[in-house]
């Protein structure tokens, strides 16, 4: 499962709230943070998660995705001589192949992910029922996704372009991936939201099965509670300053803010057919691991997570 979303927009709170949604339905569970931001481990841990998976709590890991190690990896496999391959690894022109061959680092990244999806586990199977990765912005995302198939037409023979096709298979397999796409309730991530849509469908060939709408105001009131509000609203004398008038002028604030926003919720909900959920507003900056298992109630989405 792969959360991607406009940055700001919420992609590692919901990762990790998707993973404890996995949790409470006893899937074994991997978070996986990739690109250079440590948000999952500082959320998680408070520290950067290590490239081996470690265990977060029951039933719940997390790892982070090294390219340059997985590089090194992928050298010691296939280069026969340990000594080559050291030499290799040790060169300054190894650190310059990193930095400069494009779309390099993601292959590994989604290499390394593929090698978690196939890990077996003696009692179990499969290690993993679910693997969820913190993508990077959008923009980067798409990059990332699209690289199999630029790569197959770059690369059609031998053993490399054989492992890309089983990767690309992977990723292609609705059964197996799926797109979760994270956004806000407002003008500008909605219509880069909408633009995703068809992108993710016809470039990507991996429709996005869910949509998370992130920051959505409470509505707390009916349509007939809301004209009584306008009533007493009508009836005050104005510059007052009472504390019913302070308590009303936040109340009419939050209605104003629902209604904004609720525009561009029924647009993505009509986009979506369906498959999108609420995150309700906090109103703070610093989201703790159990406000977000409170977030994680309102995710539980049975078409991919309890199939």
């Amino acid at each position: 499962m792969f959360v991607l979303g406009k940055g700001g927009a919420g992609k590692t709170t919901a990762t990790v709230a998707l993973g404890m949604a996995a949790r409470r339905m006893n899937k074994r569970t991997l978070l996986v943070e990739i690109g250079d931001s440590d948000a999952l481990g500082g959320l998680c841990l408070n520290r950067t998660l290590s490239e081996t998976p470690e265990k977060i709590s029951l039933s719940l890991w997390g790892a982070r995705v090294h390219p340059k190690s997985e590089l090194e990896a992928y050298i010691r496999a296939h280069v026969g001589s340990g000594f080559i391959a050291r030499k290799i690894i040790r060169s300054r022109l190894f650190s310059y192949l990193i930095d400069a061959t494009p779309g390099l680092k993601e292959v590994m990244s989604l290499a390394r992910i593929w090698r978690w999806e196939q890990a077996k586990n003696e009692q179990t199977g499969n290690r993993f029922d679910l693997i969820i990765v913190d993508a990077p912005a959008t923009g980067h995302a798409m990059s990332l996704l699209r690289l199999p198939d630029q790569l197959i037409r770059m690369i059609r023979v031998g053993p490399i372009a054989n492992q890309i096709r089983d990767l690309q298979r992977l990723l292609k397999n609705p059964q197996k991936t799926c797109l979760v796409l994270v956004t806000l309730p407002e003008e500008l991530p909605v219509n880069e939201a909408m633009e995703f849509y068809s992108m993710a469908e016809d470039e990507l060939e991996m429709p996005v099965a869910l949509t998370l709408l992130n920051c959505v105001y409470p509505s707390f009131f009916t349509k007939n509670e809301i004209n009584q509000i306008d009533f007493l609203k009508d009836g005050l004398e104005k510059n007052s300053v009472t504390p019913f008038s302070v308590i009303l002028d936040a109340v009419l604030r939050l209605i104003r803010r629902r209604t904004i926003q609720q525009k561009y919720i029924d647009l993505i909900r009509a986009k979506t057919l369906g498959r999108m959920k609420e995150m309700p507003f906090y109103f703070t900056n610093d989201l703790t691991l159990d406000d977000i298992d409170a977030l994680s109630h309102h995710l539980t989405h049975p078409a991919f997570i309890s199939s």
